[in-house]
């Protein structure tokens, strides 16, 4: 944990402990059954793939995190000449989080935003938005938020539980920073629901 643990440090859902997934289950359910019970022409399969789309963004989470930890046993390329130690392992296990709350919102913007509905699941121009977003907005707003979280305030309560993690590894910066962080992806959901609904 952090040096002097800040608010908003833990997830709301932490005491579910590994139940934390039950969050999701009624908005699964609901659009399950909306797309089950809608008419053959009004039928929507977009909040019906928020799930299979947040379940592969896991596997690839997963993907990475296992072949850097291969890549850190193994020995090869390290920065320091250290091995993942099994209290950063329990201290990072919590990288689905981010998921999990990415899933809420893209769920709630779905029932919120008649934009986003029958929305479909190619579109050039906004796989092009998406790209311009990223590299405007995002990573400028990510290295700002960063170098505002080297700050005294800020480091002693949220950035230095990031930096205890000696062995760096994909999911090292993404564990602790609960509204900072994790929304800046649900960025580009929202700006495109805008581009959307203008044109």
């Amino acid at each position: 944990m952090a040096t002097t643990p800040g608010l908003l440090t833990d997830w709301p859902w932490k005491p579910l402990g590994s139940f934390k997934y039950v969050i999701l289950a009624p908005w699964m359910v609901k659009s399950l059954y909306d797309y089950m019970i809608a008419n053959a022409n009004e039928k929507d399969a977009t909040a019906v793939f928020i799930f299979p789309f947040m379940l592969m963004r896991m596997l690839g989470n997963q993907m990475w995190i296992s072949f850097s930890r291969y890549k850190t046993a193994k020995g090869e390329n390290r920065i320091l000449d250290k091995t993942i130690e099994f209290e950063q392992v329990d201290r990072e296990r919590d990288w689905d989080d981010q998921i999990i709350l990415n899933g809420l919102l893209y769920y709630m913007a779905y029932y919120y935003f008649e934009e986003v509905k029958n929305l479909p699941l190619w579109r050039l121009d906004g796989v092009i938005i998406v790209i311009l977003l990223h590299i405007g907005l995002v990573e400028f707003l990510y290295y700002w938020l960063h170098r505002l979280l080297h700050h005294h305030f800020l480091y002693t309560r949220y950035h230095s539980h990031h930096h205890s993690s000696v062995v760096t590894e994909p999911i090292t910066c993404t564990y602790i920073y609960f509204l900072l962080f994790s929304s800046i992806p649900s960025l580009y959901l929202y700006i495109y629901l805008i581009y959307i609904s203008v044109y």
